[in-house]
């Protein structure tokens, strides 16, 4: 997408928006500014950053600020310290990573954990067979002791 397309020019005609943070907006899939309505400043913040873009807390103003046609910097007080609080929180939660899910509580999980069980109590392993096979008779069945330091000479 280029910067003369019209959905990037109706983006970059917003207050406080620019042509790049247009272009990164379309990027992280967000259209129009009845989209951006819809998702909020915090959510179009994170998918700019999830889509690689270096979204700042300036930039979520901004995109507060061209939601309601207010300068950023003119963003009540108290609108912009819950901006900063949902901004952190949204970090964190992209720091984090998505939840995960325990492979145990997958039912395809449990299905191929069970099967891979199944298959290992059945046969040895290929590696384990080999080894069987090439070691002489005594190592087998010989204990594994260490072996004993050498004594120092005194020079």
């Amino acid at each position: 997408m280029s910067a003369t397309d019209p959905v990037v020019l109706e983006l970059a005609a917003l207050k406080n928006l620019g042509e790049k943070t247009a272009l990164w907006l379309v990027d992280a899939g967000v259209r129009s500014r009845s989209e951006m309505a819809k998702l909020g400043a915090i959510e179009v913040c994170r998918r700019m950053l999830l889509a690689g873009h270096p979204v700042s807390l300036v930039a979520a103003y901004a995109i507060e600020g061209a939601l309601t046609d207010t300068h950023w910097n003119q963003i009540p007080p108290q609108k912009k310290l819950e901006v900063q609080r949902l901004f952190a929180v949204m970090k964190r939660g992209i720091a984090a990573g998505p939840p995960v899910t325990k492979a145990s509580a997958r039912p395809a999980a449990k299905a191929a954990a069970a099967a891979a069980a199944a298959a290992s109590e059945a046969a040895p392993a290929e590696s384990e067979t080999k080894a069987d096979a090439t070691a002489p008779a005594a190592a087998k069945s010989a204990p594994k002791t260490p072996a004993k330091p050498a004594a120092k000479r005194k020079a």
